[in-house]
């Protein structure tokens, strides 16, 4: 099971197909793997999950409270926000890109001669006994903040369950859809599992909320992320002033195969050791907001 090599082509199709860019930095690519060997019989692949995730606005808050300074007088509260949007990306783009880079996927497990599993099979197992069944091909504005979410059209997966906002809940204990492969692996007759989550951003943080006040500086890079987070302003009715959710945003590629235990006998996770910008596209631009005194 050539991973590496399949790991470095879905992150390539995504490049490609995205940006049309005349440059890229460096490609540095950084996996965790152990007990691969041990897959190298694995005739069948099963996909559970197929995400691409293209930030398209970020909104940022930052606060800090005032009060009686060294020496006399009082400073009052400052705050500080700034958004930030992406023109030109349409849901058709989006859709097509996705597909796109699905279909280059699927040809090259069937290239490495792995068969794949449907989702009528997989429905067999007890895993997915209390799961719903969704169907990609339509953009999902809940999933991530300021993001626009795809899975391939026609592609089949499950899912814990839907919340009023159509965000869509993975399952897995404490929310981590990995901890299932061991037992999904085993119901499928020791079938390597497959996940692919990739995230295209286009802000990224500079220094923010050091030093002294409120403000904010950000500027924009398109890249494929790295271990990243996204922080978008909290839109909770009940929060601190400046509140912002911090979402991780991590670009992977994982497989895993059969069970021993609670765990899987054979584990591969590829990502990016830093994010790969993507240049020629975008203007990269700063964005500093200084404090409003209130």
């Amino acid at each position: 099971m050539k991973t590496t090599k399949l790991f470095m082509v879905a992150i390539a199709i995504v490049i490609t197909s995205f940006s049309r860019a005349q440059s890229l930095s460096e490609f540095k690519p950084k996996d965790q793997s152990y007990g691969v060997k041990k897959a190298k019989d694995a005739k069948r692949i099963y996909i559970t999950n197929f995400t691409v995730n293209y930030q398209v606005y970020n909104e940022k808050e930052s606060f800090k409270q005032g009060g009686y300074q060294l020496g006399g007088g009082v400073k009052g509260d400052a705050s500080a926000s700034l958004s930030v949007g992406l023109e030109g990306i349409t849901n058709k783009t989006v859709q097509e890109i996705t597909d796109q880079l699905y279909q280059k996927y699927v040809s090259q497990l069937k290239a490495a001669g792995l068969e794949l599993i449907s989702t009528s099979e997989a429905a067999k197992i007890d895993t997915y006994t209390d799961y719903d069944k969704m169907t990609g091909g339509s953009i999902n504005l809940a999933q991530v903040p300021g993001t626009l979410t795809s899975s391939p059209t026609g592609f089949e997966y499950y899912v814990k369950g839907v919340s009023k906002s159509g965000k869509e809940k993975s399952g897995g204990f404490l929310g981590n859809p990995q901890m299932l492969y061991a037992k999904i692996s085993k119901e499928l007759n020791d079938a390597i599992v497959s996940e692919v989550d990739i995230y295209v951003l286009f802000v990224q943080d500079q220094d923010a909320w050091k030093g002294a006040g409120a403000n904010i500086k950000v500027k924009t890079n398109l890249r494929i992320s790295g271990y990243e987070s996204i922080q978008m302003a909290s839109d909770a009715k009940i929060k601190f002033k400046g509140a912002n959710n911090v979402i991780p945003a991590t670009s992977t590629v994982n497989f895993a195969h059969g069970k021993i235990g609670a765990g899987v006998t054979t584990s591969y996770s590829g990502a990016l050791s830093m994010p790969l910008s993507i240049d020629g596209v975008i203007e990269d631009q700063n964005y500093k907001v200084l404090p409003k005194v209130v």
